[in-house]
């Protein structure tokens, strides 16, 4: 069994189009010595035209003159096939999915076959061991916290910086690669007839789930103090807050016991609540809160649209201490 490490380089990138320019690899066999390690120059037929994922400039580590001296993808094609295709190798990517995409749209561009592997990715791996499943972790980031010395966007080297993530993973585990994907649940990525499907983990996807009901059940909790807010129609007892017009955090709005407790105690008093920012001039934070909303709320505030923010715990003994 040998492990495939590839990485790709394009020379543009659109919705449609995956110009590629560099297809870097780096073979290795179950202890992780290497049998080969390459950069294939491949004409993209194009002009180049590179940002990376914020926007921003990109910038190869090649003369881009020089690509047009060589042949184009479809003279490559047979060589990347066979590297990548075949029951004797597991093939494996950082973020892979997007080079998977890279290669589908280059084989549609040339009317080639299309290619059928299964890949796995040390993103996701990585991601599965350490529990953060909130956010990725890029291939510059791990070559940081592994100490890996290699060259930013040079495909080879991209590759190797991957296959030693994946190497420094199995040591930390004590295990082979083969059985560092099974023990954390790493199902395989697929392309085959011009289709992919991602390589996701069992454990990321019980996250994932787990982050949807709990969204999907704030979302109910907050309609139900929308309804409460809206039907809520008492005389109030006092003037006390005449023409303070509160709003709240998220978090306690979604707390709703709490929530309708304040606001009937805000209505007794000659109050009134509004769902919007820009409907009040009165905020309450949870003593913890660190949301955009709470953010928003402050600039308001140093603007001269919110005349005062309390902090719940304040907000409480001040107005509630009478009812608690």
């Amino acid at each position: 069994m040998n492990y495939i490490f590839f990485d790709i380089e394009c020379a543009c990138v659109y919705k449609n189009t995956a110009k590629i320019c560099v297809f870097g690899y780096c073979v290795a066999d179950e202890r992780f010595n290497i049998i080969k390690k390459e950069d294939i120059l491949i004409n993209p037929n194009g002009k180049f035209h590179l940002t990376d994922h914020q926007g921003g400039g990109l910038v190869l580590p090649y003369d881009y003159d020089d690509f047009k001296n060589y042949p184009d993808f479809k003279h490559f094609y047979p060589r990347i096939k066979e590297l990548l295709e075949g029951e004797d190798k597991l093939v494996f990517g950082h973020a892979a999915i997007n080079d998977i995409k890279y290669l589908n749209l280059e084989t549609r561009r040339y009317k080639l076959p299309s290619f059928s592997f299964r890949f796995a990715d040390t993103q996701i791996l990585y991601m599965a061991m350490t529990e953060t499943y909130d956010r990725q972790a890029g291939l510059e980031s791990l070559t940081q916290i592994f100490e890996i010395d290699y060259t930013p966007h040079c495909a080879a080297d991209d590759a190797y910086a991957t296959m030693r993530i994946a190497q420094e993973m199995c040591e930390h585990d004590g295990c082979s690669l083969s059985e560092l994907l099974e023990k954390y649940g790493i199902r395989s990525g697929k392309i085959d007839n011009y289709q992919f499907s991602n390589c996701v983990s069992r454990r990321r996807s019980e996250y994932l789930n787990e982050k949807r009901r709990e969204k999907r059940e704030r979302g109910q909790r907050r309609a139900k103090f929308n309804d409460f807010v809206y039907g809520y129609r008492v005389r109030p007892q006092t003037q006390e807050l005449r023409g303070k017009r509160f709003s709240f955090s998220r978090s306690i709005e979604e707390d709703l016991p709490l929530a309708k407790q304040l606001v009937k105690e805000i209505v007794r008093r000659g109050g009134k609540y509004s769902f919007k920012l820009s409907g009040c001039n009165t905020f309450v934070e949870a003593d913890n809160d660190e949301s955009v909303r709470k953010e928003a709320a402050h600039k308001m505030r140093d603007e001269g649209k919110i005349s005062d923010i309390f902090k719940l715990s304040d907000f409480r003994r001040q107005f509630l201490a009478e009812e608690e």
